[in-house]
């Protein structure tokens, strides 16, 4: 592949093409490995197969997840394509078919009479990866997630049994309820501009749904859940389809809409509720819980739709911002102030304080300027209480992915865990990360040394007491 032409597959952007299998005499570890841990670490992210047709932002790569598994005091390393139609299509053929999500391609007809993928839609099950209800899913908002097994081979597309209708697309940002165990969760379609919020209970069995409805199909990527609540933003930015297949910019942005926070009762009866703001963006929810009668809402603030059909306009490097948001139900007023300066994406917590008031956030974060792709070179913390920001950097020109919480089997303080995360130091090569939560400044405890390479990807889960 020439993939001279694209910034955001340079680096440690490119893809890899391996699986490997590495056991614990083919890694490195530096430092100690907590023993309490059993379990495993695992990321998900865009790893093109084929030469692209189009590639802005590194939306459109087929999934591979690379994972760590750890049991008393041991690792091992394991990746996999998730095994996608659209991608066994293209091995099928030895070419790229399926176009991006900002510039689609007609499936050829001799494709479709070969029995390959016939929606032009690429499922690329890059986003995320989780484990719930027994069930491990990589996912795309897009589509239908994909059952894996433990050890990453592909099952096939997941529907629930039956729970999910062809159309429908399954965000890749659930939100686990951690009192009753429920997935909170949404289906958007391509042919209707409604949303749809959708609850599985504990053992991954459909419980419950409840409309929302709009006038137009926004992009929403995550949502947020508070004890009685569930928290989207719909932010003035739209996708068309049709501009897409015509080659033309599918992406719009009206600010002069605003953006609007819906607020939506969880027991599916009481009256949905709408705030409104000057318009903003934003990919991620830190978390969000009730307080005095209010709504308290920490997440990621971006000024604008941060991506583009174009290469080369700088977009997508806009500044992020931890930013807190209160929403008063009684008065309709909305409080929207910045919490940190720090430029910082993929933010998390304590699973275990998910909808609950909390203290720490963490995110991946940034202290440099970056040239033509930019990335993140440290992890960060956010002290909702002392409103302390600390940073702990892994070199100028590494990359950190999403640090996700791990808790501490022995202690429900949020700062006894540790937070993990991939990284690429040039020099030193790609290793996990493993901080402890509460002293992110001190820098890791331990590192995974990792043979080869782990490009920079999307989201990871801790998936407590997975092993091989």
């Amino acid at each position: 592949m020439d993939l001279s032409a694209f910034p955001y597959l340079q680096g440690n952007y490119a893809p890899v093409s391996e699986e490997r299998d590495l056991a614990e005499a083919e890694l490195r570890v530096e430092g100690e490995i907590p023993k309490k841990l059993r379990g495993a670490f695992m990321r998900d992210g865009a790893n093109v197969a084929f030469q692209p047709n189009h590639y802005v932002y590194p939306l459109d790569g087929d999934g591979m997840v690379h994972a760590v598994y750890f049991k008393d005091g041991h690792v091992k390393y394991k990746n996999r394509w998730v095994e996608t139609s659209h991608l066994k299509t293209e091995r099928q053929f030895g070419r790229t078919i399926y176009g991006s999500v900002g510039k689609l391609l007609e499936v050829p007809p001799e494709v479709i009479e070969a029995g390959g993928e016939p929606s032009p839609v690429r499922n690329t099950a890059n986003t995320n990866v989780l484990y719930h209800g027994g069930k491990l899913l990589a996912m795309w908002e897009g589509g239908f997630p994909h059952l894996l097994n433990n050890d990453l081979s592909t099952v096939g597309l997941f529907d629930y049994d039956g729970a999910l209708q062809p159309g429908d697309a399954l965000t890749a940002h659930p939100k686990i309820c951690p009192d009753s165990g429920d997935l909170v969760s949404c289906t958007q379609r391509w042919d209707s501009p409604n949303y749809t919020v959708q609850v599985f209970d504990k053992h991954a069995r459909h419980k419950q749904s409840i409309q929302v409805e709009f006038p137009r199909k926004g992009i929403i990527h995550d949502l947020q859940i508070t004890q009685n609540f569930i928290v989207i933003f719909y932010a003035p930015a739209f996708h068309s389809v049709e501009k897409a297949m015509r080659g033309e910019d599918p992406f719009e942005w009206q600010p002069e809409l605003g953006t609007k926070i819906i607020v939506i009762p969880r027991d599916g009866v009481s009256p949905q509720m709408t705030f409104e703001t000057e318009a903003f963006f934003s990919w991620h929810f830190c978390n969000g819980f009730e307080r005095d009668g209010k709504i308290v809402i920490d997440y990621v603030w971006i000024n604008s739709i941060p991506f583009t059909q174009a290469q080369g306009t700088g977009v997508e490097k806009q500044p992020r911002r931890m930013y807190r948001m209160t929403l008063d139900p009684k008065s309709s007023a909305v409080t929207n102030e910045q919490f940190s300066d720090v430029f910082c994406e993929f933010s998390r917590i304590d699973e275990r304080l998910m909808g609950k008031d909390y203290r720490l956030g963490f995110a991946t974060c940034t202290n440099r300027d970056w040239g033509d792709a930019h990335g993140y070179n440290c992890t960060g913390s956010f002290d909702f209480e002392t409103g302390e920001v600390a940073l702990w950097e892994y070199g100028p020109e590494a990359n950190a992915g999403e640090p996700v919480h791990v808790p501490n089997p022995d202690s429900d303080r949020e700062e006894d865990g540790w937070l993990m995360c991939y990284v690429h130091n040039p020099g030193e090569g790609p290793f996990l990360s493993i901080i402890q939560a509460g002293n992110v400044a001190a820098g890791p405890v331990a590192k995974v040394h990792i043979p080869g390479r782990v490009p920079n990807g999307f989201h990871a889960n801790w998936m407590q007491d997975l092993t091989l």
